[in-house]
Order: structure tokens, then sequence, then C-alpha cells
């Protein structure tokens, strides 16, 4: 991401290599470029070996070694990222290390760490908050410079910047192709599948009947029941995207406990539930109101709504597919031993979820009173 030759950075080694020697009575300045590619912006910075004593807990009245940087490391990458964020519109980004390499310069060094910032979707409004240093030295600067070409969405963007005491956010706006949003929803689709452990949970539960069947008459109960489910919550998540209707969700994470929770007493109780595709289709609309709960705290795009709704939908839909398709053959074939499926599938594998749901339901009720804070 950053092959851009650093001529434009020239002059700013020049001016370091000029004031080397009297950096410990100088004002800290760090140097950052900035690169765009998809929905990653990585942030590398040049510090000086004198400025780190507070990043990585060291005495400040010498310059830090590059031993000790290399064995705090870990320490330096969490100070960076808590002191630098990143925002795609008003959602921020995930921060990570890569790399950390480090630059001599006429008898004192840089590190040179670089961190990785991952968007939930291609940004069109980048915003990037700067408070590295301010608290220790409030004449502190830092240069950043966009080094990644991109095509702005008109008029002159900046493509560079200082931050100061007075001036620490930096913001840059780039156009994004209907092809971005809908290539961006349909992956969210298909991770919230499979990360969402309480619609795993869920779906899981609807498949346990469905190995107990045989294969012909499983395949229709699955087929059933994943209609059903992809219907109502489609209707719902549409609903919300458009922002006809949707609920809280102080709401539905607790109601998306007691479904799964629903479903596995059931599957105890009834080894041969009927109407399942009709609870099915009832609860399918309560997890459509936690897709949109989802696609909410990442935002949704100005342009191109509908067909971002739609991809979104898609991939909840093929992660469903993947799922059904690894598990139903390997519950079909466990099922052969009828009386060990019906003892550790249906009643253990119930059992389980049963407990789980009634944990994630008391969790999201009264997460505020134990934890401090909503766990949806």
């Amino acid at each position: 991401m950053f092959g851009v030759p650093r001529k434009s950075s020239l002059f700013l080694f020049l001016l370091t290599l000029a004031c080397s020697p009297a950096l410990a009575h100088q004002s800290s300045v760090v140097y950052l470029d900035l690169g765009l590619q998809g929905r990653e912006i990585e942030l590398r910075f040049q510090i000086g070996n004198s400025d780190l004593y507070e990043a990585i807990g060291v005495d400040r009245d010498r310059a830090v070694t590059r031993e000790e940087i290399e064995q705090n490391r870990g320490k330096l990458f969490d100070y960076l990222a808590s002191h630098v964020t990143v925002k795609s519109g008003n959602f921020s980004c995930e921060p990570s290390p890569q790399k950390l390499e480090f630059a001599d310069r006429n008898g004192f060094f840089f590190a040179v760490p670089t961190l990785a910032y991952d968007c939930k979707r291609v940004p069109t409004d980048v915003s990037i908050v700067y408070d590295l240093f301010f608290d220790v030295d409030p004449r502190h600067q830092a240069f950043l410079r966009v080094v990644t070409p991109i095509e702005t969405t008109g008029g002159d963007e900046p493509r560079e910047h200082v931050f100061r005491a007075a001036d620490r956010t930096f913001k840059l706006t780039q156009k994004v192709t209907l092809f971005d949003h809908v290539r961006d929803y349909l992956h969210l689709g298909i991770e919230h599948i499979f990360t969402g452990y309480d619609h795993l949970s869920f779906l899981f539960g609807l498949l346990i009947i469905a190995g107990a069947r045989s294969f012909r008459a499983g395949i229709r109960y699955v087929i059933g029941i994943v209609t059903a489910f992809t219907v109502a919550h489609s209707i719902t998540l549409l609903c919300a995207g458009f922002g006809l209707f949707s609920l809280p969700s102080r709401f539905v994470e607790p109601a998306i406990a007691l479904s799964i929770a629903y479903v596995a007493v059931e599957n105890l109780i009834n080894p041969a539930p009927r109407f399942r595709w009709l609870i099915t289709f009832c609860f399918g609309l309560v997890h459509g109101f936690g897709f949109a709960s989802v696609l909410r705290d990442i935002g949704l795009p100005a342009s191109g709504l509908a067909l971002s709704l739609l991809s979104f939908n898609v991939g909840v839909e093929l992660g469903q597919l993947v799922v059904v398709a690894l598990c139903f053959p390997i519950l079909t074939l466990i099922a052969r031993s009828k009386e060990g499926y019906d003892r550790f599938v249906r009643v253990g594998g119930s059992c389980v979820l049963a407990s789980l749901a009634t944990f994630w339901f008391f969790e999201r009720v009264l997460g505020k009173v134990w934890l401090g804070g909503h766990l949806g």
C-alpha cells in the first residue's frame, strides 16, 4: 500500500537531519503516511526515539534504545491505537498492528510502526483523530501525507496536513462505487452468519430435528424452515433498512435468545414438531431486526441502499446454506444410530442450547446491571 515514491518527504528528512542535534530542546515531531486500499486504511508512523519514552513506559531523562522498543512493541502499538483513531463516517475502524521497522538518521533513529485500520465497508468520509504526545508536549506537531492516489468527490482534496494541539482532526472524502457497496454488504452478510453465535445456534436447533428424519424428509424439512426464515428476516431487515419500522436492540437481542430457548425446549418435548416452519417464520421476523441492528452499527450508504440491503441479505443466505450443507449430512450420518442420536444429539444438544440461550437472555436483559453495558 505504501509503494508510492517518497520524493515529497525529502524536505522532511532534510529538516529532521538539520534539527537532530537539538532534538531534546525542540518540540516533538511525528511523520505519518496514510494509505487507503478497499476497506483498509494504513497509517505508517515515523517517531524519533527521543519521543517514545511515554509510549513504551520508560524514564524521560534519556532516549530509548532499539532493544527497549522491540521488547515493548505491544505497548507501543497499544499506545498508538488508543491515541490515533480512524473513522468511516461516524463509525470507528478497528486497528491492528502490522510491522515495526527502524530508520537511522544522523546519530539517532526513527521507529517506524504501521497500523492497519479495518473498516466494515469502503469508507467515503475518512476522519483521522490524532492525540499523540500533546499531553507531554503542547507544541507537538505531526505531518500527515496521503500516499495512495484516490478518486475524490470533487474539488481539491488536501493531500497533506499538519496536526497541532488546536487542530487534531484530518478529513478526506473519496468516491465509492455501487459495486463497492454491493461487495462490502455481501461480505458482511456472510461474515455475520459465521460470527453470529446466536443465529448459528438457532439454525442448529432447527437442524437437530431434520437429522432425525429420513434423508428426503429431512431435505423437505430443511427447505421449508430455511425458506420461512429467509422470507421472514428479509421482511423486517428491509423495513428497518428503509426506516419504515424497527425495534431497539434491548428488545431484539433478548428475544433472539428466547427464540433459541424455545426451539431447544420444543426439541426436547416433541421429537417431531408440527408447523415448525410457522414458528421459524415468526422468529425469523425477530432475527431480521437483529440483522438490521448490525447494519445500524456500521452505517448504511446514502446511495445504492436497496442493492446494499439485498446484497447483505444474499450474504446471510449464502452463509446459512454453507452451514446447512456442512451440518445436515453429518447429522443424517449420526442419525443412523437412532438411539445414540436421540440421546446425545436431540436431547444433549438441545439441553446445551437451552442452557446457553437462558444465559444469553439474562445476560442481555441484565447486562447493564451486571457488566455496565448492553451486551447485544
